[in-house]
């Protein structure tokens, strides 16, 4: 069984403080290399994460860390950016820098994507892990069975008409 969070939803209502939020997010990231096609992306990252400054400190970290995460990746990948990305609540207070550095903040400033530096979050290590191929998505089992039992019906229908149209043009010989 994978026990690793599916959406980016998972990932927060998982999370217990900063670091244990960096692991799931971190496990999201593998699950996110598994996803074949940009609707299950989408999928992953539409429903709206809970908010986690009230559950830990620095949660307002994490949750500016998510909305701007799922901005960047559905703008890389041409997809319709969440509503829930834009809301106030995921814009941190004050500035978070990825490096305590003070020399690296300058070029965090202006590196971060876009998505990070509008909400108060600067990072260069944004990690799209993706492997989209090309074509079409691979099918689950059951939606196989289901295409197949379709084009069975299909055939059975053609041929039950071949056969009547046999019929009627041999009664009129």
């Amino acid at each position: 069984m994978n026990d690793r969070p599916q959406s980016l939803h998972e990932v927060a209502s998982r999370a217990e403080d900063l670091a244990h939020f960096g692991r799931e997010f971190a496990d999201w990231l593998h699950t996110l290399r598994t996803l074949p096609s940009r609707p299950r992306i989408a999928h992953a990252i539409a429903r709206e994460p809970s908010i986690l400054r009230a559950r830990f400190p620095k949660g307002e970290v994490a949750d500016a860390w998510l909305a701007a995460y799922a901005e960047h990746l559905a703008a890389q990948l041409g997809l319709n950016i969440p509503a829930w990305t834009n809301s106030p609540a995921r814009i941190t207070s004050q500035p978070w820098f990825a490096t305590d550095i003070p020399s690296a903040r300058a070029r965090l400033l202006r590196d971060s994507p876009p998505a990070f530096k509008k909400r108060n979050v600067f990072t260069d290590a944004v990690d799209l892990p993706l492997r989209l191929r090309a074509g079409r998505p691979p099918k689950t089992a059951e939606e196989k069975r289901q295409a197949n039992a379709a084009r069975q019906r299909r055939f059975r229908t053609r041929r039950a008409l071949e056969f009547e149209l046999l019929q009627h043009s041999l009664r009129h010989l």
